[in-house]
């Protein structure tokens, strides 16, 4: 196996989260076929399921690995998975239509001229699935094709939620970032974007329809099955954001530290559209109101602004942790009588430029210490 994440289950008593990634972009029996996604969507994805803050799933990862393995893997994970689990099964990579019309997964030893002996087919996954005792089950097929999943299958287990990336008879773009349907479901569930009905919590539906949401002007369009689930399947914590307190004059900079804190998995809140605008004062309470913590970029320049002062007295009012970032040092005479009385205890992080990633690694650190844990956690909806 490529590795395991473990990631300790964010709900006490709720069975275990287990989660299989099957993951192929090289397929050396297929000549002239390679795709580059893959790769990256079992790093992303595999990181995003086992986020404690987030999925709270223990991750296995098969990159580029044989039908027989696969095969095995798929067996164990689904009899490992009791009746209280939540079991996720991932697949990535090339879909194939046998003269049937039902699909095939190719793996890294398949052949196109023997789909159905060295292809990973639907109903080997199906049959083990309804062996299984677990019935809180996620299937996610990233390939083209995919939607052709169920055509074929003798039986669909009980508790069964699918959603494919497209359908039956459509393909499914490749890219180095990953697959669209890949990175939209990252997205959906590291944002809360796709939490619509504001519960802290995004469920399988929910996901969904964010997905199909994001698919709209090109590639396929996501599908979903759903056989007798008896409640909502629950996949992610809403994770609360990173608000960062700006001056105008210091927005490329400010853009910037989005950008490495996003690189780093954080959510982040920041408002683009300035003070003039009417309702600046209810997009700051309600992004403040809901941030992890507040990021304070210190310069001249918002060591000056009125609004950044306001955003730090709300924060702090409201227990938001403060976090001053200096772009470089800052003299100490140069500090206003207000900072220092207010906020000059706090621990100043410098963002140096020669070692930036490493100072905003430092600091996705220092945010993930403080922040507060969700109301709601998955897997308890209220």
């Amino acid at each position: 196996m490529e590795g395991r994440d473990t990631a300790s289950v964010p709900v006490a008593g709720s069975g275990k989260r287990r989660a299989l990634l099957i993951c192929n972009g090289t397929f050396p029996k297929i000549p002239g076929y390679r795709l580059v996604g893959p790769k990256m969507d079992a790093r992303s994805l595999g990181a995003t399921l086992s986020d404690p803050d987030i999925c709270g799933f223990t991750v296995d990862t098969l990159l580029d690995r044989g039908l027989i393995e696969v095969r095995r893997e798929i067996e164990r994970i689904c009899a490992e998975s009791g009746t209280d689990d939540t079991l996720l099964i991932y697949y990535s990579g090339n879909g194939r239509l046998g003269g049937d019309r039902s699909l095939y997964l190719a793996v890294a030893d398949s052949e196109d001229s023997f789909l159905d002996a060295t292809a990973l087919d639907a109903e080997f996954i199906l049959s083990q699935l309804r062996r299984s005792r677990c019935r809180k089950i996620v299937l996610l097929i990233d390939a083209c094709f995919s939607g052709a999943f169920f055509n074929q299958n003798r039986g669909i287990p009980n508790g069964l939620y699918a959603i494919t990336s497209c359908g039956a008879e459509e393909t499914c773009g490749d890219s180095e970032e990953g697959g669209a349907f890949t990175v939209a479901l990252c997205s959906g569930l590291r944002g809360d974007g796709a939490d619509t009905d504001g519960d802290g919590q995004v469920s399988i539906d929910e996901l969904h329809d964010f997905v199909k949401g994001q698919s709209r002007g090109g590639g396929g369009t996501p599908q979903k099955w759903v056989w007798n689930v008896p409640e909502a399947i629950y996949i992610a914590n809403v994770q609360r954001p990173v608000f960062l307190s700006y001056a105008r004059e210091d927005a490329e900079a400010a853009d910037r530290l989005a950008g490495a804190l996003e690189a780093e998995s954080l959510s982040v809140w920041i408002d683009r559209e300035g003070i003039r605008s009417g309702n600046w004062k209810e997009r700051v309470t309600e992004g403040l109101n809901r941030s992890r913590a507040l990021v304070v970029l210190l310069t001249e320049a918002s060591l000056r602004s009125a609004a950044v002062r306001k955003e730090l007295a709300f924060a702090a009012r409201k227990a938001v942790p403060i976090i001053p970032v200096m772009l470089g040092k800052i003299d100490e005479d140069a500090l206003p009588d207000w900072f220092t009385l207010d906020y000059d205890e706090l621990h100043r992080h410098t963002l140096d430029p020669p070692h930036y990633r490493r100072a905003a690694q430092k600091l996705t650190a220092a945010v993930k210490r403080l922040r507060k844990p969700n109301a709601d956690p998955v897997g308890s909806p209220t």
